[in-house]
Order: structure tokens, then C-alpha cells, then sequence
């Protein structure tokens, strides 16, 4: 065992009374040497220790960059009381909720050093005032983190363009070592995590995605019915056989409204919960179901990252979610204390339409394009990202996904935050016909892999194999089947015969159309594979030109 390697087993014993598992050992070590690193560890595994260790022993502030208000506030009281070397562990947040005395009170205590941890969002690193603060405070950031990282993804659950910035920062605050921190991340969301953040040769730590606990299921509506009443009369049925706590998860804001009532007349508390709801109403929601007080919550993905409520016994999809990305994040909400939970995902191939919908809202016409892009080239100087959008006479909305693929191609730099973004020319591209195609192209593909996860997540619907190998297969990882805690493992006459074949999620394929693509699983039926030009592929062997792997 190296020095650091001891030094980090003392300060765990110290923080939290315990040695680290193996894959926290592992990535602390690497981010101790200096190195970049990517953890991608399953939910409960203790991925929050690992920034908190390393951050300790290499000393200074540690930046760590979060999602939600909410799990700010969880990280800072899980770091608060906790004592090294004889002395507390000092930690704070900066977030826009904060009292202008609260803000302060933090920006002198990082002026004078007083800080171990810092919890912020992504966009307060935006603000001059606390990029200033952080940089020139007393103790320089010798590690930055960023948790939730598959939120960096252009692909990944929700993806925030405040993401697109944090390179920068990483820069800015002189290149300490950056570590990323998530449960969900297949192995091409791995290499856009890695890219985005601008990692230097990354050390990639990958624990097992299985969840052992959670029993997977699907339970096809009647087809009779109309979509809304058939999904809700099958989520009922499902519910009242099941335990609680639980979770449903539904498409549309009405949808969660309209279950909750039903579920109401049944006799089960529940309540909804989505982004269309009063702050204030939100919180009384999460408040009552973490108090016990409510049998269901029926929401949107909103309720999702922060909910750590470890006795959650049944977790249901209300239709098939945009990603098999989302999925596996939202039923990770289930069984988090080991006992046995249960997933289940309400089919109806009539509610696909809906992310589909929801995902062609970000479809950049050539006509938004040429809006936004002529508009930029006749400023020619420095503009406000709402003033661009009014001399475009096109939507907010529209506007700033223009312009974050305009940032992402280095054209133009965003600097502050909110409302106050403005827009600074980095270059100007010598025919804007020539940007209007790169863009279009850009698009055309992005909507090639948002369709290509919604398949995915269909596929896993539909299939009749084991259903744990097939939700395994998609982060890259082998399962031999039959699990015997699924839905199709339980029905003889549909087992599944898998034989095993090691897959790394790197393995190099050929297709004829789309190239070079990485093989994530194959059995005795299919290959399922990534092409970064159109997404996730199920194949035939047949279809491949070549690189198939012998079946053992």
C-alpha cells in the first residue's frame, strides 16, 4: 500500500469510521496522484465519501459542483460534524436561494480560508462575484468535482448547457484535478462526460450496474381502451398489488394529476408532483412522502436526482421513459436500503409518441438557424443572449439551443449567468452557409441518438429475454441469464438461453451504412451496438461487415 493509499484509509477512519470499498479506494487513489478521474459507481455506494476523502487529503478547498438545492444542502449536513486532525470539517453552499446575509456569511469564510467544501450549481460559476471569490480566496481548489456528472452529456438525463461552462472554470481555477461522479452512464455517455469536461487521459472506475434487490417487470395495458384510461387503469392494478412507499413516474404533467386522483379514490394517499406545481407546493409533497405521510407520489422525471428515501418499496413507469438512461436513474429510487423492491413499466406503444414529441421540441429548423446566425453576424460585437433572441424574433427557448451548439463549436463565448448572459464572438466563420450546414448536421445527428435511446428504451419493453441482462447490456456490462427476479425469467416457456461472452463496451464493429461502431452485448440472437453517427443499435451478426465477436 502506497502513502497516499494510507493516508486516505486514515482519513476515512476518521471521517466515517470505515475503510472504503474497493472501487472509492480506487478512485480516491487516482485522484489523490493527480489524475482525472470518472467514477461511475451504483446508487448507495457511498460515491459522495470518495470526494470528501480525497478532498481531505490533498488539502485546500474542494469545489464541488451540484445539481439540485437539495442535495446541496443533504451534502453540506452529511459533511457538517464530521472532525479530522482533531478539528470539524467546514463546509458551505452558494446557490441563488441563499439571503443576501447567508451569501455573505459564505464568501468571507472563503476569503479567509474557513472552508473544506464548497457546494455550488453550475451556474454560479457563471457569477463573477463567486467565480472571483473562489479563485481568489484564502485556500486555493485543489480538487473540483462535479457530481450527477452525466448531466455534462449531451445525452445524458436532463442535459443543462450551464454544463458546457465548467471546462472553463477548470481553467480558470489553475487545472486542479477534476472528479466526476455518477450512477448512470453507459459507455459512450462515459466518453462525453470525459470529453466535456476536458479531462486529461481520465481514470474511468466502473463499478457493477446490477441492482440484485429490484425485481424488474412490464405489464401491457388493455388496447381497448383509450391511452390515458388504459395506462392509469393499469397502473392502478399494478399499485394496489404492490407495496409501499412508492413512485410513479408518468409523461405529462396531466397525467400525473389525473393517476394521483385515481390512486386517491382507491383509498392510497397520494399526491403529484411536477415542474407545473408552486415551489412551495413541491416541497410540501417531497416533505410528506419523506415523512411517511403519503403512500404514492406520482411525478414527473423532476422528482428524481436528491430523492434518497431508502425504504421506497415499488417504483412504476406510467409508459416508457425518453432513455433507458432515465429508467435505470428512476428505479434506482427503489430498494435502497437492500431489501426487496420492485420495478414495473406500463406498455403502451401509443405513449411513446410522447417523448418522442417532447424530444423534437429541441429540432433546430434551418429557418431558427438563419434567424439567430444572421442576427449574430449583423451585431458583430458583444450581445446580450435576450437581445439576440428579440432581433431573431425567435423563442428563448430556441435561441439558447442555438446558441449552445454555437458555444460548443467555439464560436461564441457565454459569460454571466440568468438573464445577464452575454455573448462574446470568438470567431467568424468564413461563409455562414457553411456554419448553417455544420449545424444542420450537428442536429440531424443528435436527433438520430435521441431517437435511437427511445428505441432503446422500447426494446427493453418488448423484449421476451431475461430483462436484467437486457437493462445491463446498455451500460456495457455481461449478465448471464436467466436472473430469476424478472418478469420474463418467471415464465418458462419465454426463458431466455444467453451464453456468456465477455464485452468490454470498447470492442470494435463495422457496419456498411454507419461505420465503425463499439459492441455492448451479443447473445445467442442479437448484437446490441453504438454508432456515434446514429445511437444504439439492435442488429443481426449478419448485418455487420466485420469485428463480430466468436460465440463461446
Amino acid at each position: 500500500m502506497s502513502a497516499s493509499q494510507r493516508t486516505a484509509s486514515a482519513v476515512a477512519r476518521s471521517l466515517f469510521g470505515f475503510t472504503l470499498r474497493p472501487s472509492q479506494e480506487q478512485a480516491v487513489h487516482a485522484v489523490v496522484e493527480g489524475q482525472d478521474t470518472l467514477a461511475v459507481l451504483p446508487t448507495g455506494s457511498g460515491k459522495s465519501a470518495i470526494y470528501q476523502v480525497a478532498g481531505m487529503v490533498i488539502g485546500g478547498l474542494t469545489l464541488v459542483v451540484s445539481p439540485l438545492i437539495a442535495l446541496q444542502r443533504d451534502q453540506v449536513r452529511s459533511i457538517t460534524g464530521r472532525r479530522y486532525a482533531s478539528r470539524p470539517v467546514k463546509a458551505a453552499l452558494l446557490n441563488s436561494a441563499q439571503s443576501i446575509r447567508d451569501r455573505r456569511e459564505t464568501l468571507d469564510l472563503l476569503a479567509r480560508g474557513d472552508l473544506d467544501f464548497l457546494l455550488i450549481g453550475p451556474e454560479q460559476l457563471a457569477n463573477a462575484e463567486t467565480a472571483a471569490a473562489v479563485r481568489t480566496g484564502a485556500r486555493a481548489v485543489g480538487l473540483f468535482c462535479v457530481d450527477e456528472a452525466h448531466l455534462v452529456s449531451e445525452w445524458g438525463q436532463e442535459f443543462r448547457p450551464e454544463y458546457l461552462r465548467l471546462v472553463d472554470a477548470v481553467t480558470n481555477l489553475g487545472s486542479p484535478p477534476v472528479l466526476a461522479l455518477t450512477a448512470t452512464a453507459s459507455p459512450p455517455v462515459q466518453s462525453n462526460i470525459t470529453r466535456r469536461l476536458g479531462m486529461r487521459t481520465p481514470h474511468v472506475v466502473v463499478g457493477g450496474f446490477d441492482r440484485p434487490n429490484i425485481s424488474l417487470a412490464m405489464r401491457y395495458t388493455e388496447p381497448a381502451s383509450t391511452e390515458p384510461r388504459a395506462i392509469d387503469e393499469r397502473c392502478v392494478e399494478v399499485l394496489m398489488q404492490q407495496e409501499t412507499p412508492a413512485l410513479v413516474y408518468a409523461l405529462t404533467h396531466a397525467r400525473c394529476e389525473a393517476l394521483a386522483a385515481r390512486l386517491r379514490l382507491k383509498g392510497l394517499r397520494a399526491a403529484p408532483y411536477h415542474g407545473g406545481l408552486a415551489s412551495r407546493t413541491r416541497a410540501d409533497v417531497q416533505d410528506a412522502f419523506f415523512a411517511g405521510s403519503l403512500d404514492v407520489v406520482v411525478a414527473t422525471s423532476a422528482f428524481g436526482l436528491g430523492v434518497d428515501k431508502p425504504d421506497i418499496r415499488t417504483v412504476v413507469h406510467a409508459g416508457v421513459p425518453a432513455s433507458i438512461d432515465d429508467y435505470y436513474q428512476e428505479i434506482g429510487r427503489a430498494g435502497r436500503d437492500g431489501r426487496p423492491a420492485t420495478a414495473v413499466l406500463v406498455h403502451d406503444a401509443r405513449t411513446v409518441r410522447i417523448p418522442r414529441s417532447l424530444a423534437a421540441r429541441n429540432h433546430l429548423g434551418e429557418a431558427t438557424l438563419h434567424r439567430v446566425v444572421d442576427a449574430l453576424e449583423n451585431v458583430g460585437c458583444d450581445i446580450a443572449v435576450a437581445d439576440l433572441a428579440r432581433s431573431a424574433d425567435i423563442s428563448a427557448h430556441s435561441t439558447d439551443r442555438v446558441v449552445n451548439e454555437l458555444a460548443d463549436m467555439g464560436i461564441v463565448q457565454v459569460l454571466g449567468s440568468g438573464h445577464h448572459r452575454v455573448l462574446v464572438p470568438q470567431r467568424r466563420p468564413h461563409r455562414s452557409a457553411g456554419l448553417i450546414g455544420q449545424l444542420l448536421t450537428r442536429d440531424k445527428r443528435r436527433q438520430a441518438l435521441v431517437a435511437s435511446r427511445l428505441d432503446a428504451a422500447r426494446h427493453y419493453a418488448e423484449t421476451t429475454r431475461c430483462r436484467r441482462a437486457e437493462l445491463l447490456a446498455y451500460f456495457g456490462e455481461t449478465y448471464t441469464a436467466p436472473c430469476g427476479n424478472c418478469d420474463n425469467d418467471d415464465a418458462p416457456e419465454r426463458k431466455p438461453t444467453r451464453r456468456p461472452v465477455v464485452i468490454d463496451g470498447s470492442t470494435p464493429v463495422q457496419h456498411r451504412l454507419w461505420g465503425e461502431g463499439h459492441l455492448l452485448s451479443q447473445d445467442d440472437h442479437e448484437l446490441l451496438v453504438y454508432f456515434a453517427s446514429v445511437g444504439y443499435k439492435h442488429l443481426t451478426p449478419s448485418t455487420l461487415v466485420s469485428g463480430i465477436l466468436q460465440q463461446a
